[in-house]
């Protein structure tokens, strides 16, 4: 296809200064130079990007002899692979040579590259059609495989044969789940039948890069449309969500099987402009019912029973979280949030204040909104349930509020002062201090060191005998 057929023109200004600059510099040098890739796709939908590519017909060589002559800080990114990144007080600008990619032993990256000069060599190697366009400094907007088209129909298209970019770099059916769960957009059917056939490819990609993907998506305006799409690619890293595709809960607090149910409570999560989904929230959504058929058990009504799901649920979770090798704190986080989404509490200030002290703060601002989420997406649970679960966090900020604490260590007396007020040194100190700190949160004495001092007192009137 003719690139003059497929040319449009969105108004100069769109491009910020600092990238016009390397544009026209690397152009004034006798190359031809454009923005491309994601920022082009992201002017097109009208969203502002968040970092810009270059890609050119000079050599990486060229390319350092330009900076070099602007004056322009640069670094070696991948020479090899065709790439040196411009450093600008703006931001910093990756600029790769239009290039043919040749074989991919590792999934991952082209064993080797042959340096091209046009945009037709360089576009064959594009992932999606949305991606492969390309700006130049003046606005007009070069797009040999139809991605503005692809962009107005709000669709996700292979470049080429499907099969082969994904063979490429199987990383890649993740990121058009992860488009999908962006912009919203559908997946051209062609491309989709390509990403679930390659889909056993993703076993060799790194935990790393698929959990980047996999919180991309989960934490996506879109989120659930994409799973839903991709249920059968997720189920290559979550084998549970495949299991939950179409389970029926036999339940009559559930109108949908158990993978519904899910999407429905992470649509619930809040989604925030610019900002997306809480990670740590949106993973727990995902995982918070994955162990229900593993516990299921259908009484001779023929109801469904599933308890002690949220156990089993916290452990898929930290399986494959570890296995993905997402940091400690957010498999902590997500373990937590998934164990406890089904915890009931009375909602008295005792035993809302002892259910604070036992988990981290974070964890304790995060659970109301993931079991929020969980209520909402049943079907016959009703409004006593979202008045218990406000009335608890009507308590637990008024505990805030009042500057209660939480932890052992926030008591106005520590183990010197029991010392100090008579008592031996020894493990008989920490007993005390355990039970003032329960003494404290039913109430018997308030946080403050005379209160303290005197029901440690009594405390040890009965242990030091």
């Amino acid at each position: 296809m003719s690139i003059d057929n497929r040319e449009r023109t969105i108004p100069a200004n769109r491009i910020p200064d600092y990238v016009k600059k390397i544009l026209k510099q690397i152009c004034y040098s006798g190359y031809s130079a454009y923005v491309a890739g994601g920022a082009v796709r992201d002017i097109v939908l009208g969203r502002n990007p968040h970092d810009y590519d270059i890609a050119t017909s000079a050599r990486p060589e060229d390319t350092v002899a330009v900076l070099k002559g602007a004056g322009i800080d640069y670094f070696d990114t991948g020479a090899k692979h065709g790439t040196i990144t411009a450093i600008t007080p703006e931001g910093n600008i990756e600029i790769t040579t239009f290039r043919e990619d040749g074989a991919y032993s590792d999934l991952r990256r082209p064993d080797e590259v042959v340096f091209k000069t046009t945009i037709e060599d360089d576009v064959r190697r594009r992932d999606f059609t949305i991606n492969a366009m390309y700006m130049d400094s003046d606005g007009r907007i070069f797009d040999p495989e139809g991605g503005i088209g692809d962009c107005g129909d709000h669709l996700i298209r292979a470049v080429g044969e499907p099969g082969k970019r994904f063979g490429e770099d199987a990383l890649r059916i993740l990121r058009g789940l992860r488009f999908s769960s962006t912009f919203g957009f559908d997946i051209e059917k062609n491309t989709l039948r390509a990403m679930e056939k390659c889909a056993g490819e993703l076993s060799d990609i790194s935990g790393e890069r698929i959990a980047s993907e996999l919180t991309g998506i989960v934490t996506g305006k879109y989120a659930p449309q994409a799973i839903r799409t991709g249920w059968k690619i997720l189920s290559v890293i979550i084998p549970e969500i495949g299991i939950c595709h179409g389970f029926d809960q036999k339940s009559h607090y559930h109108d949908q099987d158990v993978l519904e149910h899910t999407l429905s409570v992470l649509n619930n999560i809040p989604y925030i402009e610019g900002r997306g989904r809480d990670p740590e929230l949106a993973l727990a959504a995902l995982f918070h019912d994955l162990g229900k058929p593993e516990c299921f058990v259908m009484d001779q009504n023929g109801v469904g029973h599933m308890k002690g799901h949220p156990r089993v649920s916290s452990k898929i979770a930290e399986r494959v979280l570890n296995e993905l090798k997402y940091p400690r704190q957010i498999i902590r986080n997500v373990y937590l949030l998934v164990n406890l989404h089904d915890t009931y509490v009375n909602a008295d200030r005792t035993a809302v204040h002892r259910f604070m002290s036992e988990y981290p703060e974070e964890i304790m601002d995060k659970l109301p909104i993931l079991q929020r989420a969980d209520i909402l997406a049943h079907s016959h649970l009703g409004q006593k349930r979202l008045e218990h679960l406000q009335a608890i966090t009507d308590i637990s900020k008024e505990l805030k509020d009042s500057g209660a604490v939480f932890k052992i260590k926030d008591l106005k007396i520590d183990g010197n002062d029991i010392i100090e007020s008579g008592v031996p040194k020894g493990p008989v100190v920490g007993e005390i201090l355990s039970e003032l700190f329960e003494r404290y949160i039913d109430g018997k004495c308030s946080n403050t060191k005379a209160s303290l001092i005197n029901e440690a007192r009594k405390i040890a009137s009965t242990k030091c005998v």
